[in-house]
């Protein structure tokens, strides 16, 4: 399992969701996680993922593309043009809302980027909860039985999911192990899961290890210095 420090960033600033802002720089947390030994960094658009409004796309490419790791965007993205974008501009991959799964479609052309794409569960109580992208796409995908979408995804030729608890990320909550269990009954072992949000500790971390989970993002655990970077990887073994 891959254990990958995540980025978040709001009006320039490192901010979590449920969480205050910070006043580190973004660049300098995503140059100490690499020098911390970082394999991947999760770099989040928070503003775009709450407004709508990509105001950190620059700063979040110029990070990418000097972190000399792989780096994938995330926040609210629904749109394929958006994540060319974002390809083109130095990251390896995209992770697409929840919201995609408001139009078949869509999902069937986000396929195509193949290991570039990553597509988010964002469940509540199991239905889907999309927290950024299309309007439209969202009012459509709300609600949706989340293992039902999952199994869509895989037939749609998706072939990464990452799986969060809307009710516990940003709020040290633990991570979703049982939705992945339900998710993972129903699409089989073909289809990668990576999780995040509600990491509280490395018990956490070697749970998901055990499941066999991809990976798992860790932002706020990390940041307020619940345990190391280091920790973490050893309790992957």
């Amino acid at each position: 399992m891959v254990i990958v420090p995540s980025v978040d960033v709001r009006g320039g600033r490192v901010a979590y969701r449920g969480a205050v802002g910070s006043d580190i720089a973004p660049s300098g947390l995503a140059t100490r996680y690499v020098r911390e030994g970082a394999e991947e960094l999760h770099l989040v658009d928070l503003d775009g993922a709450e407004r709508g409004d990509y105001a950190n796309a620059d700063l979040l490419a110029d990070i990418a593309r000097a972190a000399r790791v792989p780096c994938r965007l995330a926040g609210g993205i629904s749109s394929l043009a958006k994540a060319e974008d974002a390809i083109a501009a130095g990251f390896a991959g995209v992770l697409f809302s929840s919201a995609v799964f408001g139009d078949d479609t869509l999902l069937r052309r986000i396929a195509r980027l193949g290991d570039r794409a990553i597509v988010e569960i964002e469940a509540d109580h199991g239905a889907l909860a999309p927290r950024g992208g299309d309007a439209d796409l969202i009012r459509r995908a709300s609600g949706r039985d989340a293992a039902e979408a999952a199994e869509i995804a895989a037939l749609r030729g998706i072939r990464a999911l990452y799986v969060v608890d809307t009710s516990a990320d940003g709020r040290l909550g633990g991570p979703p192990l049982v939705l992945m269990e339900r998710l993972r009954a129903k699409i089989g072992a073909e289809t990668a899961i990576h999780t995040g949000g509600g990491v509280r500790d490395v018990d956490d971390v070697r749970a998901l290890a055990r499941w066999g989970a991809a990976s798992v993002v860790i932002g706020r655990a990390f940041l307020e210095g619940r345990f190391t970077l280091a920790e973490a990887k050893a309790a992957c073994g």
